[in-house]
């Protein structure tokens, strides 16, 4: 008689169907993963200190730089200490719906952001 593995990925499923067997990653990769994103949090700060804008003469490569690392950290945050990137299709395909919904309400909310005030008299 199989016994019952009861673990994260495939629970409730027996020896025999392959199921259970998590596959854990060396703490070597977290610590390096860790170092990673502090070297990304010292880019960050270094970021804000440096102002592109001004030797550019644009309105947006500080923005897009904070982005860029951002969107790195969270990467990295969500594929090694998430387990995303060892994971199933299915938890890959809920992580992307994650971010896309992420991405609609950023839009819902630059859009009133990009909308003129109009000052209403009478409602002070």
């Amino acid at each position: 008689m199989a016994t019952l593995i009861t673990s994260g990925h495939g629970e409730g499923l027996s020896p025999e169907h392959g199921a259970g067997q998590v596959h854990h990653p060396p703490a070597s990769l977290y610590y390096k993963i860790y170092f990673v994103l502090m070297g990304l949090l010292v880019a960050t700060v270094a970021a804000y200190g440096f102002d592109v804008n001004k030797i550019l003469g644009l309105n947006w490569p500080n923005l897009v730089i904070a982005l860029i690392i951002a969107v790195t950290k969270a990467a990295f945050v969500v594929l090694f200490f998430m387990n995303v990137r060892g994971s199933t299709r299915l938890t890959w395909l809920w992580a992307a719906i994650g971010f896309i919904w992420l991405l609609l309400m950023g839009g819902i909310f630059l859009d009133y952001q990009s909308r003129a005030w109009v000052d209403l008299k009478g409602w002070q």
